[in-house]
């Protein structure tokens, strides 16, 4: 162990130089405590100038670490005092460290060289707060406004010097770790204010970039305003709107991207191939030899194009990518390029600035990209732009309504609209008749089937009538009986030799008799002609048809349009006035047999009655346009044409729909006229008698709203102002 050495005694010139260094030293101190200097910079400085003012040989900054405990922050010549030189030194010091730094209040310490604090152990461990060393050991708090610890400034001096200066060295110790304590408290102010500014800085580009759904209106917020938060020369952004193919959307500094350019090109080529690989690049002047080939060849391009010292291309996804199971086998939707053509010599807080850049623009440019894949944009886009004109979705519903409401009322008053009556009807041709039976009989055989061809005068049903066979019978009883009488008066006359009045009488007689014989055959010829008796059966008759215009046969196709009746009238007694068979000319002419309500009949002979309502043909007869719909054709409809002299005249109740308890007013709508356009002519195949029909009969033009809910006016006068 090295002995003490022997202390001077301290001279005028001694302290006076001691006196200048240390006010040398506080200025120089003050001055870095104020600066802006990285903290191991400032550290190195400032124990230079603390051991430079009172010629101290070494010392030692120790900081608190986030976990609470003291680690070196700066040192010079430490390893000269001999901390180690003795068992135990080291453990020994720290424990003068820890002690420094736990008291409370914090006051300094200084150990004389071999010294320590009390006689006993400090500590559980057993390890004394000591200064083994040969040095005088000063140990000054560095502590924050609130007294919390934050270090300890470590001094070793020499014990040469006279010892009414040690003291003054304590003090000067001291007053220095108040500056390093000023330092801190400014960088943590000036740390505040720099966190401060950048968190406002931030969110007003968060705020800015999330303003507009236009990807390339976001995307020139992203590089513009990214470059300056980020600091760098040039940001790039692509937005991917294909499935691999990117666009460059905004380049900072630039008004226009020029995509056709060479530059542009081979910068989305980067791009592309820097996302398809799914990893950030980093190029600060050498180029990495284990990136993929297609980057690499990408990368060469574009420094030919551009020559960066520092080149960041970073894919940024947003969460909302990483959703599916197919989304995360896509590339991400954005990409920035970063450029710095002279950037610092720490360019990791760049990076970490453009990711934070990017961790903003990502759900800013993923919401305009989506946008832009909204189909139809076109269309709705200005309603929201309306919405916003307006005030808010609220003002917009409500004046959209008003809106519409207004459009309404205003098109239910002024636009024009065709009146429909709608009717049911069947298909029927012009020509129809019916075969009745002349008098009541017995039906014993239909003699014709169902669309069979017929002649005026062909049988039709095969009857049996006992009032006929008994009028027959007794016709028949009276001829023979004259028959007998005339031939018994002629067998008398034969060789007859009495008076002449007897041979009157006889002759009277037989002419009498010959007269009745000749008028019940008469009779009889016109009972059997009459009613088609059959000669083979007394009583029988046959049903005929005949043609009312006694048109020639064979000039007329009829045609039998019922169905086969065998069944439901064989064995039936008839009557005159019960048709049998129905027959029609479908060769000739149809129309609809069409069944009006009573509660539409008023429109159609106002129409008719009212000028502008109703047309007319090339006669100059009156007409309204009917819309017919056939049953076998639901997906077209023709045209129809409804006169005046077409509508019956009496109101009966419907006969067919036993359901509808409303009268009807039976009319009749032409078909197939020759001015009709030939897409309004119904195909003669489809010709079927007693076809369901709907029509509409088109009364006038009134207005939309009276078109469209006359029926609702009409009840509501009924219930309501009518019983007023």
């Amino acid at each position: 162990m090295n002995p003490t050495p022997t202390a001077k005694p301290m001279g005028t010139e001694s302290r006076d130089r001691f006196t200048r260094q240390i006010d040398g030293a506080f200025e120089s101190a003050s001055k870095l405590a104020g600066s802006n200097l990285a903290p191991a910079e400032f550290y190195a400085q400032f124990l230079n100038h603390a051991l430079t003012a009172i010629d101290a040989p070494a010392g030692a900054i120790w900081l608190r670490t986030p976990q609470g405990f003291l680690q070196m922050a700066c040192q010079l010549n430490l390893e000269k005092v001999g901390l180690e030189g003795k068992r135990g030194g080291r453990q020994c010091h720290n424990e003068a460290l820890r002690m420094v730094f736990q008291a409370n209040p914090p006051a300094p310490l200084m150990l004389e060289p071999n010294g320590r604090i009390g006689t006993g152990p400090s500590t559980n461990s057993g390890v004394p707060a000591a200064n083994l060393t040969d040095f005088f050991a000063l140990f000054a708090p560095i502590i924050a406004p609130d007294k919390t610890p934050l270090g300890v400034l470590e001094v070793f001096q020499d014990p040469t010097h006279d010892p009414r200066l040690y003291p003054t060295f304590l003090n000067f110790t001291l007053q220095m770790a108040g500056y390093a304590s000023q330092y801190h408290q400014f960088s943590t102010t000036r740390s505040a204010t720099g966190l401060e500014k950048s968190f406002t800085q931030i969110e007003a580009f968060a705020r800015l970039v999330h303003s507009s759904l236009n990807p390339t209106q976001v995307a020139y917020h992203v590089a513009n305003e990214g470059r300056k938060a980020v600091e760098c020369d040039r940001i790039c952004v692509g937005v991917r709107h294909a499935r691999k193919k990117i666009t460059v959307e905004a380049v900072s500094g630039a008004d226009v991207v020029e995509k056709a350019s060479t530059h542009v090109r081979r910068m989305r080529a980067l791009m592309e191939s820097v996302n398809a690989w799914g990893e950030p690049l980093t190029f600060k002047g050498a180029k990495d030899e284990g990136l993929p080939p297609a980057v690499s060849d990408a990368l060469d391009a574009y420094l030919v194009e551009s020559n960066p010292k520092l080149l960041v291309v970073m894919p940024v996804r947003d969460d909302r990518e990483d959703a599916t199971e197919a989304a995360k086998k896509k590339s991400a939707r954005t990409v920035l390029l970063m450029e710095a053509f002279n950037p610092p010599e720490q360019t990791e807080p760049l990076v970490q600035r453009l990711e934070v850049i990017g961790k903003h623009a990502a759900p800013a440019l993923y919401n305009a990209a989506e946008m832009k894949r909204v189909p139809l944009k076109f269309l709705w886009w200005p309603l929201a732009k309306l919405q916003d004109g307006l005030g808010g979705k609220a003002r917009f519903f409500l004046f959209g309504a008003l809106a519409l409401v207004a459009g309404l009322v205003t098109a239910l008053v002024l636009v024009p609209a065709p009146l429909r009556m709608d009717a049911k009807g069947q298909l029927v041709p012009v020509e129809v008749a019916q075969v009745f039976a002349y008098r009541e009989g017995q039906v014993k055989d239909i003699l014709v089937k169902p669309r069979q061809q017929v002649q005026a005068g062909d049988p039709a049903v095969y009857l049996y009538s006992e009032q006929l066979d008994k009028e027959l019978s007794d016709v028949n009883n009276k001829l023979n009986e004259e028959r007998v009488k005339a031939n018994a008066a002629q067998t008398a006359l034969v060789g007859f030799r009495g008076s002449a009045e007897e041979k009157f009488r006889l002759e009277t007689e037989r002419s009498m008799a010959e007269l009745r014989r000749d008028d019940f055959k008469a009779t009889l010829d016109t009972l059997r002609r009459t009613y088609h008796a059959d000669d083979r059966l007394r009583g029988a008759f046959v049903a005929t048809f005949e043609d009312e215009k006694r048109r020639p046969p064979g000039e007329v196709s009829w045609t039998v349009l019922n169905d086969d009746k065998r069944e439901s009238l064989k064995g039936r007694t008839v009557r005159p006035n019960e048709p049998l068979v129905r027959v029609g000319n479908l060769a000739g002419l149809w129309h609809v047999e069409m069944k009006i309500p009573q509660r539409n009949v008023g429109h159609v002979l106002q129409a008719f009655a009212t000028p502008g309502m109703f047309k007319l043909d090339a006669d100059k007869k009156p007409y309204l346009d009917v819309d017919v719909l056939l049953a076998s054709q639901t997906d077209r409809s023709y045209l129809g044409r409804l006169y005046q002299e077409g509508i019956a005249g009496e109101a009966v109740p419907s006969k067919d729909e036993h359901a509808e308890n409303e009268p009807i007013v039976t009319a009749y709508v032409k078909l197939n006229l020759d001015d009709f356009p030939e897409a309004g002519k119904i195909d003669p195949r489809q010709f079927t008698t007693g076809l369901e029909v709907r029509t509409r009969i088109r009364c006038g033009d009134h207005s939309l709203g009276y078109s469209t809910f006359h029926g609702v006016w009409e009840w509501f006068y009924e219930k309501v102002i009518f019983w007023f």
